[in-house]
């Protein structure tokens, strides 16, 4: 690796540890547009009705940019860039979400800031099309990203592990999505299966449908080369119903799924709130 790269991979991880000492991130993701993810990278992209049906296996791309250093603008990755993502895609994605993150709520002072800015999930149906629109359109998609932010995203593949509650397509713009994300390390146990078995359903039966409109499952395939490993190794995405009924059921369950934790995680979850921005 050069000098200038390993410069570069520091800089990104002390910018993701600042968060840690706020937010509790610990690790460093890899700095690259959507564009270069596109153009670059599709030669080893992995391959491989109701929420249930649809689940298990499917590849998907999580994107998270930095909330300090940069702007983003929001609107414009609504307006503009996700039409020029869906022209390039077509039906080689299923869904796009934008995602806008905001501050989690203090039980005291000012609410914590949020450790990202915006997030964008994809969810892919033809991995070969994907790669094929991308590496044409690479310039063009990178050129537009500019217009967006100049922010340096955390990027990972993972697969759809488990998802319960509303179908994929049934969340739209101004839904609130409750998003947890377990870092990844030397040493870390995350037991997806359980997870999917045991915590995920507690979830559900405790809050409801009322609460929960809807429920995804992923677990952290690898980062921008196969051999990486991902910064997340689970990710979780809760779609609320009902943020009054959310905060009930929190007040009478927490203490108990908490406690539950430690018997398939051996890291707590950063969590934050966000609201869907813009959808294709």
């Amino acid at each position: 690796m050069s000098n200038s790269r390993r410069t570069r991979r520091s800089g990104e991880a002390h910018a993701i540890r600042r968060y840690s000492r706020r937010d509790f991130i610990r690790g460093g993701g890899s700095a690259v547009t959507l564009g270069m993810l596109a153009g670059a990278c599709g030669a080893w992209l992995p391959r491989g009705a109701d929420a249930q049906a649809s689940a298990h296996g499917t590849d998907a791309v999580t994107i998270l940019y930095p909330a300090q250093g940069a702007t983003f603008d929001l609107d414009y990755y609504r307006d503009h860039h996700l039409k020029l993502l869906s022209g390039v895609y077509g039906r080689a994605v299923e869904r796009m979400e934008l995602r806008r993150v905001v501050a989690l709520p203090s039980s005291g002072g000012a609410p914590a800031a949020p450790p990202f800015s915006a997030a964008v999930n994809i969810w892919i149906n033809d991995l070969g099309a994907f790669t094929a629109g991308g590496q044409k359109n690479a310039q063009a998609i990178a050129d537009d990203m500019r217009k967006v932010t100049g922010a340096t995203p955390v990027i990972q593949f993972d697969k759809v592990y488990g998802e319960m509650g509303a179908a994929r397509q049934v969340p739209q713009v101004g839904d609130r999505c409750l998003m947890m994300l377990y870092q990844n390390g030397d040493g870390v146990r995350w037991d997806v299966d359980k997870f999917r078995a045991d915590h995920m359903p507690l979830i559900m039966k405790l809050y409801g449908p009322k609460a929960i409109k809807r429920f995804e499952l992923r677990k952290g395939d690898h980062g921008m080369t196969q051999q990486s490993k991902p910064i997340f190794i689970g990710l979780v995405s809760i779609y609320v119903a009902s943020q009054d009924e959310m905060q009930a059921a929190g007040k009478q369950y927490a203490s108990r799924l908490m406690a539950e934790e430690p018997t398939f995680s051996s890291v707590d979850p950063v969590v934050f709130p966000s609201f869907i921005h813009g959808i294709t």
